[in-house]
């Protein structure tokens, strides 16, 4: 399983040395042209990018799929998450639905005819989930990848357990979006066991390093919902190196 550290900008070429996979936020590709062109340049370096639509970011809601279509030209993705809607599968069905029909998508598939797209199940409980799954998952509904989120944990228990319920049924590779405060490190020895899985993103190894923890204090992370778009004075660069390294190891198979 592959890992994507998310940074705030100052730190990406800190980072970037420790995994080629990487999920990137389109308001950041949009409003901050330095991180813009780090990715644009990984991306021609060769490196798997998937671009994410922010919809964590901005409150459970993505941003315009106008700005996740122009995010993806300025970067050249190998995969593009399409909207989808906190708690709501009716809704992210929908907006998904009109999406792939729209004129944007259709713009982006001629400029960039082997992009992917990628949409991430919702539900209100686990039923809703699962039923949301099994929609997405259908080989003929235009979706390459399925995003399973963090919030899988508060539906099901953890996000391992819904990863062995779809494990036999499964047709598209998955990426694993976030990796939240209170879940402990161990969860990744679990979800990596998976082969459909392809990675997973999280900031906390570069969030712990800011607050001067090792990889170690997990759990002891502070909140800091403005830590991806501010900027950070001081920080322990070994810190931030052996914590990525860390998570990295932790990650491969």
């Amino acid at each position: 399983m592959k890992a994507a550290l998310i940074s705030p900008t100052e730190f990406l070429h800190d980072i970037q040395p420790y995994s080629d996979y990487h999920l990137i936020l389109t308001h950041k590709v949009i409003y901050d042209k330095q991180y813009c062109n780090f990715y644009a340049e990984r991306s021609k370096a060769g490196d798997y990018i998937l671009l994410d639509n922010s919809a964590a970011e901005k409150k459970g809601r993505s941003v315009p799929l106008k700005d996740v279509v122009l995010a993806a030209i300025l970067t050249k993705p190998k995969v593009v998450f399409l909207p989808d809607y906190l708690l709501d599968s009716d809704r992210t069905l929908d907006e998904l639905e009109n999406a792939l029909r729209s004129p944007h998508v259709r713009f982006l598939r001629r400029v960039m005819p082997d992009i992917k797209f990628a949409a991430v199940v919702q539900g209100i409980d686990a039923n809703d989930w699962l039923e949301c799954f099994h929609i997405l998952n259908d080989s003929r509904n235009g979706i390459d990848v399925l995003g399973i989120p963090m919030l899988t944990t508060y539906l099901f228990g953890s996000r391992s357990i819904v990863l062995e319920q779809i494990k036999r049924k499964v047709r598209k590779s998955c990426h694993l979006l976030g990796f939240w405060k209170g879940t402990p490190l161990d969860e990744i020895y679990k979800e990596k066991q998976y082969d459909f899985v392809m990675g997973i993103d999280t900031s906390k190894p570069v969030k712990l390093a800011l607050q001067g923890k090792p990889l170690r204090s997990w759990l002891d992370i502070e909140r800091d919902r403005e830590f991806i778009d501010r900027s950070h004075n001081h920080f322990n660069s070994e810190l931030l190196k052996e914590n990525c390294k860390g998570f990295v190891e932790a990650c491969s198979v």
